[in-house]
């Protein structure tokens, strides 16, 4: 299990995960929104608009990693505080 940052499409309800190290070729920054586009993964065609401070850390499977995004009820969101941290790394 890894702690990933992602948001859910509101189409298809997974979990999109953004990988900070490297670019996505899902992903762009949009600069009349002042944010960015994500590509939902196929076969959901959903185009996603978030800022950074939309993002959210949540516990997910390492399997999920590999795909890019993850079911719901796989993952666990992570509190954004220090006690959450700590129970996540324990």
């Amino acid at each position: 299990m890894a702690v990933r940052y992602g948001i859910v499409c509101d189409s298809c309800k997974k979990l999109l995960l953004i990988f900070p190290e490297g670019k996505s070729s899902r992903i762009r920054y949009d600069r009349s929104l002042a944010g960015f586009t994500a590509k939902c993964i196929p076969p959901c065609s959903n185009i996603i608009h978030f800022n950074k401070g939309m993002l959210m850390p949540y516990v997910v499977p390492d399997a999920a990693t590999q795909r890019g995004q993850a079911d719901l009820v796989d993952c666990r969101p992570v509190a954004k505080s220090h006690e959450a941290f700590r129970q996540v790394n324990e």
